[in-house]
């Protein structure tokens, strides 16, 4: 049995804004209802509070009761929850929840116990990734207590989705701010993580793009508990998805969240020639068979050799990077990008055809094919989160 260091006040100093009754639909860079600024700032420019805070009525007693229950639930929920760590990308279609589902995956196989928490109320794919088509037929049940319990796929990964919750998966999530806002609320209050593990080492938060409600209500939630132990950001490499991703970099420095490392995802198509399509360029033809049997009889290793193409003008080059993981020199896409807001790059991981089948399947891909560069750079990825938000363990009796 194996105790864990649990989120304490004291884990992540430096990385919570102060305002713990800050309102979940403030904007990011909310100065706190209790600044002498309060609804006078220009951040509280276009706010729905901001009348309110001018008039001081989150100061009343009763909006402070409410503040402080507030923060209370969220450090009982998490009371056994070591880190949480945001995955984010002000970009759709850069891969998040792959990132995410495969960080649990490769957690759990080196021993964590790991929690995955799906805030894309909209497009909730990462449980298929975890579950595999087990994910259709899961519901949330209550334990004993009246707290919802996760769906487990093994007994340490846990996963929590509003998809549990759909009587119809095809069903779409047709909600406004202040219903998404209750329900993250209800997520990071009202879960059991104990499970078999007797809670989780790590507690990831797939979110969808942008820097929406989900994203500002998630991060001040957490803050007010003081449990945001850092983000992991994602994007593809050309410009398109940098730019929306500067805006999530920025969004992190307005409220203070780390950035653990940006991962570079689809910049390159790696797989083997076996499994390559083959046109004759003359005539638009498939000549795969005839090209594979020649290759076959003439030099039958090359088939298994693996192949890589670049899928982005723009995609960042191999580089390499110092023991802190930030890099040096005049270097653009990805690494560019975390050179310039000084944090680390953690590097690339490729597309695969397999690691996508693995995710359809709810696999964890370094077990499926250990040895491929994208397991090598997905070990890689939870060697560095690991690095820098360790757990704490003792061997019980």
């Amino acid at each position: 049995m194996e105790t864990k260091n649990k989120t304490s006040e004291t884990q992540t100093p430096g990385n919570a804004i102060t305002h713990s009754d800050t309102p979940t639909n403030a904007n990011a860079e909310c100065v706190g209802p209790s600044s002498e600024s309060a609804g006078k700032a220009s951040s509280c420019e276009g706010c729905p509070n901001q009348a309110a805070c001018g008039s001081a009525a989150f100061n009343s007693p009763e909006a402070t009761a409410k503040a402080n229950a507030e923060v209370q639930a969220i450090r009982s929920c998490l009371a056994n929850v070591s880190h949480v760590v945001l995955v984010l990308s002000g970009k759709g279609g850069v891969g998040k929840s792959t990132i995410a589902a495969q960080l649990c995956h490769t957690l759990a196989t080196q021993g964590y116990a790991v929690g995955l928490l799906d805030v894309d109320l909209c497009g909730p794919s990462a449980p298929r990734m975890v579950l595999g088509d087990d994910c259709v037929a899961q519901t949330i049940h209550k334990s004993g207590s009246g707290a919802w319990t996760p769906v487990y796929s093994v007994h340490n990964v846990a996963v929590m989705s509003i998809s549990f919750m759909l009587q119809d998966s095809n069903q779409a999530v047709v909600w406004r701010g202040p219903r998404k806002n209750s329900l993250i609320e209800q997520f990071l209050t009202q879960v059991d993580w104990t499970g078999e593990t007797d809670g989780l080492d790590y507690l990831i938060v797939d979110t969808p793009p942008g820097t929406s409600d989900e994203h500002i209500s998630t991060v001040q939630y957490l803050q007010k508990a003081n449990a945001v132990s850092g983000a992991v950001v994602v994007t593809t490499p050309e410009e398109v998805s940098l730019a929306d991703v500067r805006k999530e970099l920025n969004f992190c420095q307005k409220t203070k969240v780390p950035v653990l490392g940006i991962v570079e995802n689809m910049g390159q198509l790696q797989t083997t020639i076996s499994k390559l399509k083959f046109t004759d360029p003359t005539t638009g033809q498939d000549c795969s068979e005839q090209i594979l049997a020649v290759l076959r009889e003439k030099c039958p290793e090359v088939l298994s050799c693996d192949v890589t193409s670049e899928l982005f003008a723009s995609a960042s080059p191999p580089v390499e990077t110092t023991a802190d993981g930030l890099i040096g020199g005049a270097i653009g896409g990805a690494v560019g990008m975390a050179q310039a807001y000084q944090v680390p790059f953690w590097g690339r991981l490729p597309l695969d055809p397999d690691l996508l089948l693995a995710c359809e399947q709810g696999r964890p891909f370094v077990q499926v094919k250990p040895n491929s560069v994208a397991s090598q750079a997905l070990k890689d990825f939870c060697q560095k989160l690991v690095s820098r938000l360790p757990v704490d363990m003792e061997m019980q009796s």
